[in-house]
Parts: structure tokens; sequence; C-alpha cells
């Protein structure tokens, strides 16, 4: 673990050296904060609805990009060998740029605190909601982020990495809008792999272990899945 977590500063603050990542902080930053403001405004409402509903689709793009370079970049510039020859296994490096990308959107998260701050003072907000929301928030950015460091690995392009993470991503945001097209049993197996159907229920404040559970199990996965390709990639 402790070598995991000296990896993962050092990801943390490559990370933070690189504009790309401000320049998508900036972006993320604004449409949130519209998101939030715009009910107060328009219709003299204090809610995060209009904040945090459409955050599984911001999500399909902001954490692939953020997490695009993570192994792409190692093996188009051959510094996975480099990383390999150091006191550190396989696990240890995946753990280490898992963590690295879930502190770059814990920053991005603590930033949008201010917002539940602000409906303190002009509303009354239900504090039990509010902790169902940063909860979704956080096992959506922890899936997500598994997601985004296996298309990373599977490619030596950053670019390829994007689309290969956000296609996922976008897959499971999905899932909910297909599965109404769907018949009674088969509709509500497909539901039950929506991130959206998962992510509302923790927001609305229902803590459901089924819901830690899911976000919990398609992290591992895709951590192992991650895993799994570096290691078949180092054998070859």
């Amino acid at each position: 673990m402790k070598s995991s977590l000296t990896l993962a500063r050092k990801e943390l603050a490559i990370m933070l050296n690189t504009p790309a990542t401000y320049v998508i902080s900036v972006v993320f930053m604004l449409i949130t904060g519209w998101l939030f403001v715009s009910p107060l405004f328009q219709v003299n409402q204090s809610t995060l609805d209009t904040f945090f509903r459409p955050l599984p689709l911001i999500f399909t793009f902001l954490v692939p990009a953020l997490t695009m370079r993570s192994f792409a970049e190692e093996f188009k510039t051959g510094t996975i060998e480099y990383l390999s020859t150091l006191p550190l296994e396989d696990h240890d490096i995946v753990l280490g740029k898992y963590l690295a990308a879930m502190g770059l959107l814990g920053l991005l998260i603590a930033f949008t605190l201010v917002f539940p701050v602000v409906l303190f003072f002009v509303g009354r907000p239900d504090p039990g909601q509010l902790v169902g929301v940063y909860v979704s928030i956080v096992g959506l950015a922890s899936f997500f982020s598994a997601i985004g460091l296996f298309a990373s690995v599977t490619t030596r392009n950053q670019v390829v990495a994007f689309i290969i993470g956000f296609f996922i991503c976008f897959l499971f945001f999905l899932l909910n809008r297909v599965a109404d097209f769907m018949p009674g049993l088969l509709a509500n197996f497909v539901r039950g792999f929506s991130v959206d159907e998962h992510f509302d229920a923790l927001a609305r404040g229902v803590l459901d272990t089924r819901d830690l559970l899911y976000w919990a199990t398609g992290t591992i996965f895709f951590l192992t899945a991650c895993l799994s390709v570096m290691q078949s990639k180092k054998w070859r």
C-alpha cells in the first residue's frame, strides 16, 4: 500500500502539472456552476437536483479525459518498463494510478461543496439527501475511473483511450434508456446495470447496500481487467 501511495502522489503531481487538466477542470466547474445557479435565478428555487442529475452524462466525458494518459502515455514512451524495474508489483501500479485519478476527481468534487453551503444560506436542504448525493458522486467517480484506466491500458494512443473509455461509460449511462424498450423481466435486469438507476437512488437519500455494492463491484471488475491486460502486455 505504501508503494501504491507513493506512485499515486507522483501521478497526481504529473496530472496537476498538465495544462489539459486545468482546462478540463475549469470547464467542469463552469458547467456544474451554471447547472446549480440556474434554478436560483430562473425559478427562485434552492435545490441540488439540476447540479447532480446531469453528472452521469458529464462524467462520461470528464473521467475518460482525465484518465486517458494514465497507461497509454507509459506504453507510448516506454516508461512502463522503467516502472516494472522498480520494487512495485503490477497491482501496486494499477492501484497507484487509480488512487491518483480518484485524488484528482476528489479535488474537483471538493470544489463543488460550495453548492450545498450556499443552499444552507438560501434554503433548507435535507442533510440526508446531501450526503446521498455526494456518496453517489464518489461511487460514480470510482466506477468510471476504473473504466478509464482499463481503456488507457488497452492502447498506446491517448485519443483512442478516451474514445474507448467514453464508449464504455456511455454504454452504462444508456442502459436505463434502453431498458424502457424491453419487456418486464429483461428490462429490470438491464436496468440493474445502469449507473442512473443506482446514482438516482442514493442521491434521493436512500442508502441501499445494493447501490454501494454496485459501485464497488464495478470498480473492482474493471481494475481487475486493467491488471489482466497490463500483465498480458508485459508477458508479450
